[in-house]
């Protein structure tokens, strides 16, 4: 689970740079729409995502400490 949060993490973060690079040179009506449908929503989903592998990984751990 650590791990696909880590990589999850890290990719959304390596696109999000990119983007950002992206939008030093590009800031038009397009660019706008992109952010709005695209980036803006991935962002909250990864939010989810990674709160979402946080509490399984907290489930995960109790319920193998409440097994042992």
């Amino acid at each position: 689970m650590v791990t696909a949060k880590a990589q999850l993490t890290k990719a959304t973060k390596k696109l999000l740079l990119k983007w950002d690079d992206a939008n030093e040179h590009w800031d038009d009506p397009v660019s706008r729409g992109m952010e709005k449908k695209h980036i803006g929503p991935l962002r909250a989903s990864v939010r989810s995502a990674v709160a979402a592998m946080d509490n399984m990984g907290e489930l995960l751990a109790r319920a193998e400490q409440e097994c042992s």
